[in-house]
């Protein structure tokens, strides 16, 4: 695993490379209730930094010193879902909370406005086996919005859209439902706003869908699973503006990320699966048809709805039919970034310049960037682990790399041999260990798709999972769950989870990339991280490396190894779990010092 380069003394003559870390593990957050499985769902920040996560809960809940009480428990059954969001300031003060205690809310997408208004969406339903058929939100002043003849099936979920002001006070809530029954699925998956503060929301229906309005918009479908809609609401009242739907009765449509860019359009991506015989799908006045495995969808739009283009790379089918997951979008200077997964077994996606595939049995994790102008591919990266690796958040940094929080399995039981998570341009995760999946984050260059560092953030012995990046100044806001007793964070600290899974957040500083630095000269320059699994410290690039030498962070010497091969393993055998730096002196004098965390 490498770290950042750290200043040791004044005397040290530092060299950067497109592997030297601008990230910095700061502070995490840990909640959640001895109930069962709290875990979490998205995380935004506003103009001021203040810091926004949604979370769900069982019973009770505790976070950042805040404990909330959910929903009663129905008739025979277990606890169901409760919201928790927390609106925290940037020195890490809750502020204010908002939260549900009847009927299951589950928040599924955060956005703020220019203003510092937040914008929650998510699904509602009646309480397993309760007696009442109502949901509800209640505000940071205690004001309640009851949500109404709510079925109890998770399969006739409902979902709802609210605004809150800066001070969690409501201003409007709006239903999306299935019709009087409500007894058909209406989903919704991603929100963004505009410089106006106006809404637009991505969601699935099966059949019919009911959007808000003076006078409301009945949306209908000839696809019965996924048909999937766009639609715009009025910063001022959340009422509809503008709706897209699709066409086609193909088996899956889902528009899983959604933002609006730093060139005042809209970005939508997704993954559409086909029939067996493939069906033209329409949105607006485009058409496309989906390969039968589900194919990373992008469609570019402006605030008016008017569709610019429609662009889709197919899956590549391997040893069977395999599908690809779309998890977040994110735009910049001219650029918009896709992340997701897709299933291996020698199947990948297709993109232009080739394809992007894997050996692995399951899922990997993928980075692809696209010109904003005409949607045409620049790069795309991988996440290639033995057993497991998604991709479910990104976000740009302060240094103006493209930042990836996921999480990896670097084996799985019997059925995956362990082996290295690989992240390109010799960047590796290895932990033999690793059965039921750790944290990562990970950078790139966003013009050239190099891999810029990697990091360990969270490992423990049970699952963690990561949920949502946001980055606001040179901060990054990490959100994901984990039920590992305890979880260790890459500073060292240790979490115990009170329940099945308990939720956090997490902050990294990031540092502005050196400037002057010819990067084309740089690439050979040595590199370390520490390999946990075996015992050993990896220096790579090292033919000139004269000696390494490891000090603990009081300065006292733990090891002395001189050098004369292009890698240099150190061992770190019989040494304490802790941080350490590594000193590098190379045959022209100059000294690097890396931070290493040994476990």
């Amino acid at each position: 695993m490498k770290k950042f380069f750290t200043l040791l003394s004044v005397i040290f003559i530092f060299v950067f490379s497109t592997q030297a870390q601008n990230a910095t593990f700061n502070w995490s957050l840990s909640g959640g209730g001895s109930q069962g499985a709290d875990r979490s769902a998205d995380v935004v920040t506003d103009a001021d930094g203040n810091v926004f996560t949604a979370n769900y809960f069982l019973n009770t809940a505790t976070f950042n010193g805040v404990t909330l009480t959910g929903s009663a428990k129905g008739t025979g059954a277990n606890y169901d879902n409760s919201l928790f969001i927390s609106k925290i300031s940037p020195s890490k003060a809750t502020l204010w909370n908002l939260y549900s205690n009847v009927g299951v809310v589950m928040p599924t997408a955060l956005a703020t406005t220019p203003g510092g208004d937040l914008i929650v969406t998510g699904t509602i339903r009646a309480v397993t086996g309760g007696a009442t058929t109502n949901a509800n939100i209640i505000d940071a002043a205690g004001t309640i919005t009851t949500f109404t003849s709510l079925s109890t099936s998770s399969s006739s979920v409902q979902s709802f859209v609210a605004k809150f002001n800066s001070s969690g006070i409501i201003q409007w809530a709006k239903e999306f439902n299935s019709g009087a029954a409500k007894d058909k699925a209406v989903t919704t998956n991603a929100l963004a706003t505009d410089a106006n503060g106006n809404v637009y929301l991505t969601g699935n229906y099966t059949n019919t869908v009911i959007l808000p309005a003076s006078t409301p918009v009945t949306l209908t479908s000839t696809n019965t699973t996924q048909a999937a809609f766009i639609t715009k609401l009025d910063a001022t009242t959340g009422d509809e503006v503008w709706y897209k739907i699709s066409s086609g009765s193909i088996v899956s449509e889902v528009l899983t990320g959604l933002v609006y860019g730093d060139d005042g359009y809209l970005y939508a991506a997704g993954d559409y699966k086909n029939a067996t015989t493939p069906i033209s799908v329409t949105i607006g006045d485009k058409s496309f048809t989906p390969s039968v495995g589900a194919d990373l969808t992008l469609i570019k739009f402006d605030t008016d709805g008017v569709i610019f283009y429609i662009q889709e790379r197919p899956s590549v089918t391997g040893t069977t039919v395999r599908d690809v997951r779309v998890k977040d979008v994110a735009v910049k200077n001219g650029k918009v970034f896709v992340a997701g997964s897709f299933y291996g077994d020698f199947g990948g996606i297709q993109f232009s310049d080739g394809a992007l595939t894997s050996s692995a049995a399951y899922l990997n994790g993928f980075v692809a960037a696209f010109n904003t102008s005409d949607g045409s591919d620049l790069w795309q990266k991988g996440v290639f682990a033995p057993a497991i690796a998604e991709i479910n958040g990104i976000a740009i940094g302060y240094d103006d790399n493209l930042f990836a929080f996921g999480y990896h399995y670097n084996k799985l039981g019997t059925a995956v041999a362990a082996g290295d998570v690989d992240f390109g341009d010799d960047f590796k995760l290895t932990d033999a260990t690793n059965n039921l999946g750790d944290l990562f984050l990970s950078s790139y260059n966003v013009s050239t798709g190099v891999t810029q560092e990697v990091h360990l953030v969270g490992k423990g012995t049970g699952s963690e999972t990561s949920n949502s990046l946001t980055s606001f100044g040179n901060n990054l806001y990490l959100l994901g769950s984990s039920n590992s007793n305890p979880i260790t964070f890459e500073n060292n600290t240790t979490y115990t989870t009170a329940g099945a899974f308990d939720f956090f957040l997490v902050d990294y500083s990031v540092s502005k990339a050196p400037t002057g630095i010819n990067l084309s000269e740089t690439t050979k320059l040595p590199f370390s991280y520490a390999d946990n699994a075996n015992r050993q410290i990896v220096v790579k690039n090292a033919e000139n490396v004269k000696f390494a030498k490891l000090v603990d962070t009081t300065g006292r010497t733990i090891s002395i190894s001189s050098n004369s091969n292009d890698v240099l393993n150190i061992s770190t055998q019989g040494i304490a779990p802790g941080v350490y730096i590594l000193q590098l002196a190379t045959s022209n004098s100059q000294i690097t010092a890396q931070r290493l965390i040994i476990y």
